[in-house]
């Protein structure tokens, strides 16, 4: 499922790989303007409805024991639509304990501003 089809159309994706492999950790970048954090707050409150935000996120990982099991309800579901086996997908807003997890070419490019205290220009 792309985040087009849930009507997010303007954040750019990028996936995180280490030396092992895909993360399971896809960054989606925003404008760094008001539009953008709209935007990035509406898709955390999009995943934040059905419990697959943050608090779902972690909830997921503390009991999952193999990463792809493929047959973990937490981790996939039945499509109604096609009759296959699809992903859920978590998502939440990062914040400044979350830059660890992104590479360091994108950690390059951010910037960290408090929430709370946000003023559009």
């Amino acid at each position: 499922m792309l985040l087009s089809d849930l009507g997010f159309g303007g954040g750019k994706s990028k996936s995180l790989y280490t030396r092992d492999g895909h993360q399971g950790i896809t960054v989606i970048k925003f404008a760094g303007d008001e539009s953008g954090l709209k935007e990035a707050i509406r898709l955390a409150e999009y995943f934040e409805k059905d419990n697959h935000g943050r608090k779902g996120w972690a909830r997921v990982q503390s009991v999952i024991t193999v990463k792809n099991d493929e047959n973990n309800p937490n981790l996939v579901k039945l499509d109604e639509r096609t009759g296959e086996m699809q992903r859920i997908l978590y998502g939440y807003l990062g914040n400044v304990s979350d830059v660890e997890k992104i590479d360091l070419e994108t950690r390059k490019k951010i910037v960290i501003e408090s929430r709370r205290e946000y003023k559009p220009s």
